[in-house]
């Protein structure tokens, strides 16, 4: 696979409308859309069920993490963070990637980078989680060496949360 040149930086104030717009973005299924536009609908403001995307400085950086922006062609193509766990792994969170952009290594990148930057703080792995509704996703985690920890299902829940860990 060819690498995408991206750059990888922490995530400012100002782009915050970015990446509420990035989460935005429906992610169940088969999710890759090459002709979507890179120019998403700004929305008015956070989203209600990721209230920690409101302020990612004080939600990720301040409490001993860090969130990303990948950009390609000064355009916001992927995102994440992660946050201190008290097992001293990192959790990680809020990764996505544009569907004009997926299936074309920038997911492997928003990763890459934040388990590095991760390694280099210090933590000793990474725990994350998605859902038996994004196939896609558990078996890019997998691809990527993670390992699958467990399960948890609920009555009113229509998928199953999966969690990964990966050691470093």
């Amino acid at each position: 696979m060819v690498v995408p040149v991206v750059t990888a930086r922490r995530a400012r104030r100002e782009d915050s409308p970015k990446l509420w717009a990035l989460n935005n973005i429906p992610n169940i299924g088969s999710t890759a859309d090459l002709t979507m536009s890179i120019d998403l609908p700004i929305p008015n403001g956070p989203p209600r069920a990721f209230p920690d995307l409101a302020d990612v400085e004080a939600r990720f950086v301040q409490a001993g993490g860090d969130f990303i922006v990948v950009e390609k062609d000064d355009a916001i193509v992927g995102m994440g963070g992660f946050r201190p766990r008290p097992d001293g792994r990192a959790e990680m969170l809020r990764v996505r990637v544009h569907p004009a952009r997926r299936r074309l290594g920038i997911g492997r990148a928003v990763v890459g980078e934040l388990e590095k930057r991760a390694r280099d703080m210090g933590f000793v792995g990474v725990h994350l989680d998605t859902g038996t509704n994004q196939p896609e996703a558990v078996a890019f985690y997998l691809a990527l060496g993670y390992r699958e920890v467990g399960r948890e299902s609920r009555p009113e829940w229509s998928w199953t949360l999966v969690y990964f860990t990966k050691d470093f």
